[in-house]
């Protein structure tokens, strides 16, 4: 991975312990005051059921360059994967060797770091497993806390994603040549015009063009009567986008359960209609609580579906990343069940960091 990243840390605040766990701080100072000359090895792993792609190795390795001051960092020394790689269960993603209370007060930041980046890389993995780069756009925007966006940006653009939504999701990427913000129009936007979705789509090109417009078409429950209103003043349009919620049913349809939200029958009335009325061309995006498994009905239906607008299924948080201690002095040593999960003599297989 080519990719360089502008990560940002509170040395300050990182230093003093303030994002550290308590119990963490205190074993450091015992460490330091009773045991100070014992050189330890802590391993960082994954214990899931299959492979997994990694991430949160730069970030983490950067995290320690800034903390540790260089006459500490001389004394460790640092091997791991390459964030991006597919790493199997037991295996090691990060070892760090040294004096445990020279970096010891930094084992749950790297584990918070390396499982929700993880998490979220993998998840993008999978889902673009399923199709193209250029068919997902990434909208997890709005089903998380707003400052993680940068962090899971990276991890998301690790994991494949080009199309964002917000420029804080691609703000730590140093270029930004192989990515595009992007969206579309909001429902707020056609409520602030009365539910006119053709006035809405007249301002919008006025302001940002033809090129690229996206309508949004559940606004009414009624995608034959918004489809049928576009096609009069932009037959031209480049995608619609079907949003509609799983507690609802269009009005085009019947009231049957499988036919709520976005459905098998309304994605293929709405490329039914789409072509009655002549835009052949315009493209489809489904988008509403959109995840690994409906992408696979989808794709495995083969519903005429063109882009995937996915949210929250892209950063649930299922990498669960263990930290241990399993070397002293070049001797096993660990909780049982753990040990170094690779020989000792082949670490240079690994990546040196530090």
């Amino acid at each position: 991975m080519g990719q360089k990243f502008n990560f940002k840390f509170n040395k300050e605040l990182l230093n003093k312990g303030f994002y550290t766990a308590s119990y963490f701080l205190k074993a450091s100072k015992l460490v330091n005051k009773y045991k100070p000359n014992e050189l330890v090895c802590m391993q960082f792993t994954h214990f899931s059921k299959e492979p997994v792609m990694v991430c949160g190795i730069q970030e983490s390795i950067e995290l320690l360059k800034t903390c540790l001051p260089k006459n500490v960092l001389k004394n460790i020394e640092i091997y791991g994967r390459q964030d991006g790689d597919l790493v199997k269960p037991k295996s090691p993603i990060l070892l760090i060797f040294g004096k445990y209370q020279d970096f010891g007060k930094f084992e749950n930041v790297i584990d918070g770091i390396l499982a929700r980046r993880s998490s979220v890389a993998n998840n993008c993995y999978q889902m673009l497993r399923l199709i193209k780069t250029n068919q997902l756009i990434y909208m997890a925007d709005r089903t998380d806390d707003y400052l993680v966006q940068p962090y899971d940006g990276y991890a998301a653009y690790i994991g494949g994603i080009r199309n964002f939504v917000t420029d804080a999701s691609v703000s730590l990427l140093n270029d930004k040549s192989d990515v595009k913000v992007t969206g579309t129009i909001p429902h707020a936007l056609i409520q602030e015009f009365d539910g006119k979705l053709n006035d809405v789509m007249k301002v919008y090109a006025s302001e940002y063009g033809r090129k690229g417009l996206i309508a949004l078409i559940d606004y009414h429950n009624d995608v034959k009567r918004d489809i049928i209103d576009i096609s009069k003043d932009f037959p031209d349009t480049f995608a619609v986008r079907i949003d509609t919620s799983k507690s609802v049913c269009d009005v085009s349809l019947k009231k049957i359960p499988k036919n709520y939200g976005v459905s098998d029958e309304l994605i293929k009335f709405t490329r039914k209609t789409l072509d009655q009325v002549g835009m052949k061309k315009t493209r489809i995006i489904v988008s509403s609580g959109i995840d690994l498994e409906r992408v696979k009905e989808i794709k495995g239906r083969n519903l005429p579906v063109d882009f995937y607008g996915v949210g929250g299924s892209l950063i649930t948080r299922n990498v669960h990343i263990t930290a241990d201690l399993v070397l002293k002095n070049n001797r096993h040593q660990a909780k049982f069940g753990r040990k170094l999960f690779i020989n000792i003599n082949k670490k240079k297989s690994l990546k040196k960091y530090v």
